[in-house]
């Protein structure tokens, strides 16, 4: 299924010079699907940052955790962004997954590649990405995370692997409270097949989402991977 909705995009979107966002041809862009301008409108993640969630720390650069991970418990390693979620980013990101933009995979995927090679983040056994509910994913009609842990999948020696499903069509994470998120993603996840546990026992794996807000979709994925036998998890997300 995958193969086929990346053939589909080739056809609706097969130029290369041609950035993706302003839809401005120049030779320079080549396959990297922005041009210089509109890259410069992305606001990446500078200065010092928590060293498990990847949050700022500019107010104090004296701290190496931030709060929220200090007080809770993170069942994951590392989780890393390039970008603020805001602006130019908020808005791409939207287009990306709710109007049919769905192109974008490789734009974001090329960015998030330059990213892990740039931050050496590429000493992963998997690859996953966060599994949508079958239901919002017959309406939606792909997963944008997976279609950007696919894009990965191909710069890195990194397989590619379908380790989680999600059970329960939870709500929306982004209109609600922190606690109430948590609550929302309880027994939202699960093992696909006893067949994956053999696969994962002491590996280590990267998950792939969108956006890390409070952390607690990565996280509750994290826990159930490591219930299963799983090394260690890290995270990429293209914003926070």
């Amino acid at each position: 299924m995958i193969k086929y909705i990346q053939s589909f995009l080739e056809l609706l979107y097969p130029e290369k010079n041609i950035c993706q966002i302003c839809n401005t041809y120049d030779s320079s862009i080549s396959d990297t699907y922005i041009c210089k301008s509109c890259l410069s409108k992305l606001e990446k993640i500078n200065g010092p940052v928590c060293k498990i969630c990847n949050k700022s720390l500019s107010h104090n650069p004296d701290l190496i955790i931030c709060e929220e991970c200090t007080k809770d418990k993170r069942s994951f390693e590392v989780s890393k962004s390039p970008f603020y979620y805001k602006g130019t980013v908020k808005k791409l990101i939207h287009d990306y997954k709710y109007c049919n933009k769905t192109y974008y995979y490789k734009l974001f995927g090329y960015l998030l590649v330059q990213f892990m090679k740039e931050n050496d983040y590429t000493n992963f056994d998997y690859i996953m990405s966060v599994p949508l509910h079958k239901i919002k994913l017959r309406k939606r009609g792909y997963n944008q995370s997976k279609l950007l842990a696919k894009y990965i999948e191909k710069y890195f020696d990194i397989s590619y692997i379908n380790v989680l499903k999600r059970v329960n069509n939870t709500e929306k994470q982004s209109n609600l409270s922190k606690y109430a998120r948590q609550k929302n993603l309880q027994n939202a996840f699960t093992i696909r097949n006893n067949k994956i546990i053999r696969l994962i026992e002491g590996k280590n794996i990267l998950i792939i989402d969108d956006i890390f807000t409070t952390g607690t979709t990565i996280n509750e994925c994290s826990k159930i991977l490591k219930f299963h036998g799983a090394n260690k998890v890290y995270a990429l997300t293209l914003a926070r």
